[in-house]
């Protein structure tokens, strides 16, 4: 796969650890691939800040670098998981999406270079003032919304009002009960997800298994591996365009 949107940059700021925040076990994901996707994505939707929504977000690692890289294009991220002490780390994460909690972040780790002085702290506050810098050029904050909920479940999203522009999702591996090793699971994720899609809405599915995935809601635009991830991007179909066949 070529990148046609994200340079090969230092992406160092955004790393695990660094200002975001890490919990073994959780997993992360490569920052260059993530902006590629978002932009990937983006490029389909005529809209200058978007909704964003990540229905198996665990630890909001690939939100939280997402709206970083994409501050001044993102107008609301939601984020939901079925766990919820995943859920406890991404508000955490999303929190470093505003003034308030990159200050926070700020004082916990000038506190650990005050008790440690590891020059890892030093670089990680050079991030946070590189972080508040593009934060205080836009006018608004990126509004953030996170809740528990099972994808695979409908009921259990549907009394959840708001409507996305755009959903990216790296889909568990088959290490949940729930989720299987077949393409079902995403099948029955992008049928639940279409009550909060936006017109013309674009869908971009992450996983480690090489399918078909068709869906007759969806018309799939992109298809691409990089590494072992297959990424799919689908655009929602219109009421009257949906293949029935």
């Amino acid at each position: 796969m070529k990148y046609q949107f994200m340079k090969n940059d230092n992406y160092e700021d955004f790393a695990s650890g660094r200002v975001i925040y890490h919990k073994s076990g959780l997993p992360n994901f490569p920052v260059r691939l993530a902006g590629e996707i978002f932009q990937r994505a983006l490029s389909y939707l005529e809209k200058d800040r978007i909704n964003l929504y990540d229905p198996c977000c665990g630890n909001a690692y690939l939100l939280t670098v997402l709206g970083l890289l994409n501050y001044n294009k993102v107008k609301q991220i939601i984020a939901s998981d079925i766990d919820i002490e995943a859920l406890k780390m991404a508000r955490i994460n999303l929190s470093l999406l505003t003034e308030k909690g990159l200050l926070e972040r700020k004082k916990q780790i000038e506190n650990m270079l005050k008790k440690y002085g590891k020059p890892s702290h030093n670089e990680a506050l050079k991030s946070i003032e590189r972080f508040l810098k593009m934060i205080k050029t836009n006018k608004e904050e990126i509004d953030i919304r996170v809740f528990q909920s099972d994808i695979l479940n409908k009921t259990t999203l549907e009394p959840k009002k708001f409507n996305v522009d755009m959903v990216i999702t790296d889909v568990p591996y088959g290490n949940l009960v729930t989720w299987s090793d077949d393409d079902s699971s995403i099948m029955t994720l992008l049928e639940h997800i279409k009550v909060k899609l936006n017109k013309n809405a674009v869908v971009a599915v992450i996983t480690n298994k090489k399918e078909k995935m068709n869906h007759r809601l969806y018309k799939r635009i992109e298809k691409f591996k990089i590494g072992k991830r297959y990424v799919y991007i689908f655009s929602y179909l219109n009421k009257g365009e949906h293949n029935d066949k």
